[in-house]
């Protein structure tokens, strides 16, 4: 089993845990088991020996007889049972056995119905002449006292598997909880929520010191972004009024009748000119997106209601282009976030198909609530689309693609859906429309009505 998860390896230990204690506890049953019959042989063996140290001859049987009745009578062997047979009838006893009993040990149970013994041991010496000496003792102190010892064991080793059951589930449930805030700090940040933290309690423990160098981390990661932000916010700032300035300079040389020669030139500088402030807009729009401040505009969607209006603003320009827009199944989804944002997502998405797909074209549309409690907007071309390899490129700000250089736009839209959808806790994937391109767009849901 891979340990990859606090799960597996919680379970992991406590399977651990549990096998070397159940291990523990019959070794310890076993071995206490083990020793008391040895010492009971030992102390049968060296009585029976004491009894009958020799072969029975003839004339000393009454020998035998005499220390046995001795034994018998003797309160330090009160405990021990004792048969004298002789061609397997009893000459002296102090107990009653309803079979016969093997010679060597055996051993004795309730099914022997002994007055006071519901287990023992039985050794049974062959001393010759037809003569035979068994020897009984008990192996437990007490009826029933297997039982009361499997009770302790069971009350006893229960305890600590309770006690460390409670231990690993408490420290499973701290471990989660940590792990938890910090994911769901992590989650807000990727979201563009920089302000988010792992919540510190101000103690010296591990894992808060983990925390206040997380903290630490994800603040020297936000300055830096945020340096970054505002850096690129002032160079598009600072850019853009010479740029719009050099435009209108160029706009008044065109509108000159001495500029007619090269009129077309002037034309062609201008075009770029409005395409360095497309991007400079694009950058200063992302840049606001990332930030995350149009998250104080959120509120409840009607995607499907929004698309339709898009799709229906969208109407004349596909027909100028000779494309044709189709919207397939719309089911009634709600998501949280900004109107305006999302419908410039949906906007930005069928513009791309309309820009980059040749006349006849059509452009697909649908909406599907998903079973993860999220909702799928897809939008799907019959044209060239995008081979697999540059998909990831075309996400990208600035990604133009091969061939794409003279297209009309600033390279932007696609980034710009990416961002959007982001802020709205969502995510962007390019496929394969079999043939054309579709670009998927998965949104967190909310419950409809």
């Amino acid at each position: 089993m891979l340990l990859k998860s606090l799960r597996a390896l919680t379970i992991a230990f406590l399977l651990l845990f549990l096998s070397v204690t159940l291990a523990t506890a019959l070794g310890i049953y076993f071995s206490g088991r083990s020793t008391t019959d040895h010492l009971i042989e030992r102390r049968m063996t060296a009585v029976s020996m004491m009894i009958a140290p020799a072969a029975v001859e003839a004339d000393r049987l009454e020998d035998i007889r005499s220390r046995l009745i001795a034994a018998i009578q003797d309160r330090d062997m009160a405990d021990l049972g004792f048969i004298l047979l002789k061609d397997g009838k009893p000459v002296v006893s102090n107990m009653r056995i309803d079979r016969p009993l093997p010679v060597g040990l055996s051993y004795i149970d309730g099914a022997d119905r002994i007055g006071g013994l519901s287990h023992g041991r039985a050794l049974v010496r062959d001393v010759g002449q037809g003569v035979r000496l068994a020897v009984i003792a008990k192996t437990e102190p007490s009826d029933n006292d297997g039982a009361s010892r499997k009770h302790i064991y069971l009350l006893g080793f229960g305890s600590i598997v309770a006690v460390v059951l409670a231990a690993a589930m408490t420290f499973t449930l701290i471990i989660r909880k940590r792990m938890v805030e910090m994911r769901r700090a992590m989650d807000a940040i990727s979201k563009g929520d920089l302000s988010r933290r792992v919540p510190v309690n101000g103690s010296d423990t591990v894992f808060n010191l983990q925390a206040q160098a997380f903290n630490r981390m994800l603040g020297c990661v936000t300055d830096r972004m945020e340096d970054m932000r505002h850096m690129a916010n002032g160079v598009a700032h600072e850019l853009r009024t010479p740029v719009a300035r050099l435009r209108n300079q160029l706009n008044l040389i065109a509108h000159d009748p001495q500029a007619a020669p090269v009129r077309d030139k002037i034309g062609k500088a201008q075009a770029q000119a409005d395409a360095l402030l497309g991007i400079f807009s694009a950058l200063l729009r992302l840049a606001e997106i990332d930030g995350g401040a149009r998250r104080a505009n959120f509120a409840p969607i009607d995607l499907a209601s929004l698309i339709e209006e898009c799709v229906e603003e969208l109407d004349a320009v596909a027909e100028d282009s000779a494309h044709r827009l189709v919207t397939q199944s719309l089911e009634q989804a709600m998501v949280h976030g900004d109107r305006q944002l999302l419908s410039q997502m949906i906007v930005n998405l069928v513009e791309n198909a309309l820009r980059h797909t040749p006349a006849g074209t059509d452009v697909r549309i649908s909406l599907s609530r998903e079973q993860a409690g999220e909702v799928l907007l897809t939008v799907a071309d019959n044209g060239p689309g995008i081979a697999p390899a540059d998909r990831a490129k075309a996400l990208d700000r600035f990604g133009r693609l091969a061939g794409s250089a003279d297209a009309d736009g600033h390279g932007f839209g696609l980034p710009l859906v990416a961002s959007i959808a982001r802020l709205h806790g969502g995510s962007v994937e390019l496929g394969d429309a079999q043939p054309g391109l579709k670009v998927d767009v998965l949104l967190p849901s909310q419950p409809v009505g």
